[in-house]
């Protein structure tokens, strides 16, 4: 008793990839907006530029949308092409000897290694180096950066003396 094919599986998870992949740009543009939120809200709290962080985090949302839209494009495409193969031969067999199939599978590693090579770019030392000297030529003489003031202490210090 046979219950699936591979040709079958690779159908459903081709529909299951292109549906994950648009479920995680749904996800991470959420995710990213509430971090970005939090961050903005820690650093005014801390009274300190979050900025290069949050271009950061903006990058590597850009970056992941980009590549979960193209996989959910690519994986689409495979399932309609895969239907419309079943529906003329009965068969997906020759799918698989066809040159569109290389050009799905270049595509589709091509995007990894894309998407790799920008998140190992964006997550770089130098890109946040960048930042932090822009950044820096806006402090000013109490070594915080420019519309940020100093928060008085809530609570007077009170002095003890120890008696000897």
């Amino acid at each position: 008793l046979k219950l699936y094919t591979t040709e079958g599986m690779i159908l459903v998870n081709s529909c299951l990839l292109a549906t994950v992949s648009i479920i995680c740009v749904c996800e991470i543009t959420i995710f990213s907006h509430r971090f970005r939120s939090v961050l903005r809200t820690l650093g005014a709290i801390n009274q300190v530029s979050t900025e290069s962080q949050v271009t950061r985090i903006v990058y590597i949302t850009v970056t992941g949308n980009l590549f979960f839209v193209t996989r959910a494009l690519l994986e689409t495409m495979l399932c309609a092409w895969l239907v419309m193969y079943w529906k003329q031969e009965h068969t997906v067999a020759k799918v698989f000897t066809h040159k569109w199939w290389d050009t799905y599978v270049l595509a589709k590693f091509l995007s990894e290694v894309t998407i790799l090579a920008l998140m190992l770019y964006i997550l770089q030392s130098r890109f946040a180096t960048q930042q932090v000297s822009r950044i820096s030529n806006e402090v000013d003489d109490k070594d915080r950066p420019a519309g940020y003031v100093n928060v008085p202490n809530a609570e007077p210090k009170e002095e003890t003396a120890v008696l000897v």
